[in-house]
């Protein structure tokens, strides 16, 4: 009984890790555009992803994974009113990393407010303590943007670099 009991921990064990749950199917985040037209205006994302390596007594393999996604328009003018980021997900193979809750991540680190992209000429995001992948991998990064009508867009950064840094 007790073995029986141990295959089936560990047969669910295993399950979990390797279909991730996700509040989208990894196949739409995988098939998410590089830009998308949002108020007549073709908007792209590019991310910068690392784990820092200094040496530090809390942590010798390295701090977790950071990602920081700038959104911009192709044009360089400024974002259409309304965009906001609202969540990030982080692929490395089959497995994601989902930031639900982009509150806090901008640059001014305030926990209250969304990511409000209106009318500024970039958009940045940082989310922190994410998995330990990499250094000198390849990730995909996606975000889903609110317009001002409120409907839902996906937009990706496909193959970025996470880097190691000292």
């Amino acid at each position: 009984m007790k073995r029986y009991v141990f295959l089936l921990s560990l047969i669910s064990a295993f399950t979990l890790f390797q279909t991730p749950e996700t509040s989208v199917p990894i196949k739409d985040l995988r098939d998410a555009p590089a830009t998308v037209v949002v108020s007549n205006r073709s908007l792209q994302l590019s991310s910068y992803a690392w784990r820092d390596f200094a040496p530090s007594s809390s942590n010798t393999n390295g701090n977790p994974l950071m990602v920081t996604v700038k959104l911009t328009s192709a044009d360089k003018e400024a974002l259409p009113n309304g965009v906001r980021m609202e969540r990030v997900w982080v692929l490395f193979g089959e497995q994601v990393w989902e930031v639900s809750n982009l509150r806090g991540a901008g640059h001014d680190r305030d926990k209250d407010r969304w990511i409000n992209c209106s009318n500024i000429p970039e958009c940045q995001a940082t989310v922190r303590e994410g998995p330990q992948w990499g250094p000198e991998v390849f990730v995909d990064v996606v975000v889903r943007l609110k317009d001002s009508e409120g409907k839902e867009h996906l937009l990706r950064a496909p193959k970025q670099k996470v880097i190691g840094t000292v």
